[in-house]
């Protein structure tokens, strides 16, 4: 059993007590922390992954990020631009194998006692393998057979556990379609049918990237209208193949080859060394076609260069240890992007760029690649540092208020933030208006915006309803530096 030190702020009422607490981690409750199933306050996950190499580079993100959900399972898929072929009539396009996603469990071994040594919660090696299925692969949009995959969503769907499944889309939704194609061939036309289509809508959302087979339009909608769908159709472009042309250029230099080597590349472990980029010298097998790891391809992009993550967004949405709250609500927005309503759910929209001043429909996801990286690479740092006190760790930020205020036009809000750091660093304050996640369409007055505490009055021309965000962010000065925020919304009343 180790001890670690931790700083804790506890919010009382209204006051901030900060607290020295000295906790055990007791290893066999920190293996399988979130991965309970019912009761569980961890984003629900199943991953639907294609084996493309942004698939690839995706999935060692968000192995440094599994103690912050509950993985129910990993499923391979089939999409429009890889499937296994059924060694008959159908031949392979693109088909990567389905022997990395173990390789990579086993590079993630050897991490891991590293990452539980940082941070509560990450799944032990074994169990993430005891939910890795391949579910539908043989053609794209194929959906008729019943597969290993598609009965481990089946079954989790149909499970105890009431809390939200999220359904990532990495790839094709074939196996998700299959899955509830058996849900609906078992249960159609019986007493339970009724129960069983509330229980999946109230329970199923699926964040979908891209359109990468027919199944989701072709069965899932007009069978289940209502499935919630998180809808990211262009977003994720930007953290994608197509960064280069969405990035904001101040916030280029965090996917340039010096950062990704110095933060990512060099001296982090095995799992980080089969990390993807632009001309490593480091073949797909399989996937012949895709040529960006050719030396003398792509010459546009620098040895090293960020590649892509388009699969990320879909995880980095749930992230709320970071304060953003995104998955509250779509349209909250935060490092996953922001979304707006749609007649099924929600589609991606756009957020004002304030270095051209139009609304751009990659700023919800750009705005944040400084922070989410830094916020990698320090992750990266503690899967090599056996020592709690060899990494940076991310502060915590509080407001004394709350974070959910309703107030009156011309009424003044003043808000108390407070930090503190577990690494004993010094803090810097920024509050901001996030105006995009607005339903108040304009500006407040904010004083005090780059210390602890701020304040502005509720606009006279606020009407009842109308919700204003205000983001406090807590920063340290570490390396790499690193920030936890907090968002307020303050609802006119």
């Amino acid at each position: 059993m180790r001890i670690r030190n931790r700083m804790i702020a506890a919010l009382i009422g209204s006051a901030i007590v900060i607290t020295a607490a000295v906790a055990p981690v007791d290893p066999a409750v920190a293996t399988t922390a979130g991965n309970s199933g019912a009761g569980s306050k961890k984003p629900r996950i199943i991953v639907m992954q294609d084996g493309e190499v942004d698939d690839m580079d995706s999935f060692i993100r968000l192995l440094y990020y599994s103690n912050e959900f509950n993985i129910a399972g990993v499923v391979y898929t089939s999409s429009k631009y890889h499937w296994a072929g059924d060694g008959a009539q159908v031949a392979p396009y693109r088909w990567t194998g389905t022997k990395w996603v173990s390789s990579y469990l086993d590079k993630y071994a050897t991490v891991y006692p590293n990452l539980r040594k940082h941070a509560d919660g990450y799944p032990s090696p074994e169990r993430l393998r005891s939910v890795y299925k391949v579910g539908n692969v043989e053609n794209v949009g194929e959906m008729a057979k019943v597969t290993a995959g598609s009965e481990l969503i089946r079954k989790a769907i149909l499970d105890d556990d009431s809390s939200p499944l999220y359904l990532l889309a990495w790839g094709g939704n074939n196996t998700a379609a299959r899955a509830l194609k058996s849900i609906q061939e078992q249960y159609q036309g019986t007493a339970r049918w009724s129960a069983i289509q509330q229980k999946v809508n109230k329970k199923v959302v699926i964040y979908n990237i891209l359109n990468q087979d027919d199944t989701l339009s072709g069965y899932i909608k007009p069978n289940w209208p209502n499935i919630k769908i998180i809808d990211n159709q262009s977003q994720f472009w930007s953290f994608a193949y197509l960064w280069t042309r969405q990035v904001p250029a101040a916030n280029q230099p965090y996917l340039r080859a010096p950062f990704m080597e110095q933060s990512l590349l060099t001296g982090k472990g095995s799992l980080l060394a089969e990390y993807r980029t632009y001309r490593d010298g480091k073949p797909t097998p399989g996937d012949d076609e895709n040529t960006r790891w050719q030396p003398d391809a792509n010459t546009d992009y620098a040895v090293h260069d960020f590649i892509s993550e388009g699969d990320s967004p879909s995880f980095l949405y749930l992230l709320d240890f970071n304060g953003l709250r995104s998955s509250e609500n779509p349209t909250f927005g935060g490092w996953g992007g922001r979304f707006a309503p749609s007649a099924s759910g929600w589609i991606d929209t756009s957020d004002v760029n304030p270095t051209t001043g139009n609304a751009d429909r990659a700023y919800p996801q750009t705005r944040w690649v400084a922070d989410l990286q830094n916020d990698f690479a320090a992750r990266a740092s503690w899967g090599v540092s056996a020592r709690y006190s060899g990494a940076n760790h991310n502060p915590r930020a509080a407001v004394a208020e709350g974070t959910d205020l309703r107030r009156k036009p011309g009424a003044k809000v003043v808000l108390h933030g407070r930090g503190t750091d577990p690494d004993g660093g010094a803090l810097s304050y920024r509050w901001w208006q996030y105006t995009d996640a607005d339903s108040y369409a304009g500006a407040i007055t904010l004083t005090g915006a780059n210390s602890r505490d701020a304040s502005f009055t509720v606009p006279a021309d606020a009407k009842p309803g109308d919700a204003i965000h205000l983001i406090l962010e807590v920063s340290d000065g570490g390396a790499p530096p690193l920030k936890h925020y907090q968002r307020v919304v303050v609802t006119v009343g």
